[in-house]
């Protein structure tokens, strides 16, 4: 199997952020730089050559791929099915409820990041999503 080697120039001030990052962020990093770069190795970037991301651009989509964190994604889960089942607590009610801000407040600026790289990229929000490996949920 062959290897290829890519090479990332990297802002200094991103690279700073990530090294000082909790491990559970630097594996959500690692995993949307992964995600970029078989994008580009597969030639579904807007160019067929390396990742070659701007500080802005490599900020963006971190911020396309962000989510609540773990603990917090999971507590809401629990709440949910407990919601679900019509056993909250008052407290619990209360805290689903700051749980339920917090993700959409997380959605809103993945939307917006999304929306931006987009901009900069002369691309749709999905032209950008589908260059990324993001696909749109589908509901039954």
């Amino acid at each position: 199997m062959a290897t290829r080697t890519t090479t990332i120039t990297v802002d200094a001030t991103l690279a700073e952020a990530y090294n000082a990052a909790p491990k559970m962020k630097k594996k959500k990093a690692q995993s949307a730089m992964w995600q970029v770069l078989r994008a580009a190795s597969s030639g579904k970037t807007r160019t067929n050559q390396a990742a070659d991301l701007s500080p802005q651009e490599a900020r963006l989509v971190l911020k396309v791929h962000s989510n609540l964190p773990d603990r917090k994604r999971k507590r809401y889960h629990k709440l949910i099915e407990k919601s679900e089942a019509w056993r909250l607590t008052p407290e619990e009610h209360a805290e689903l409820l700051r749980l339920v801000d917090e993700s959409e407040k997380v959605w809103a600026e993945r939307i917006e990041a999304l929306a931006e790289l987009a901009r900069l990229r002369r691309a749709t929000p999905v032209e950008v999503m589908k260059q990324l490996g993001i696909t749109i949920p589908t509901y039954a």
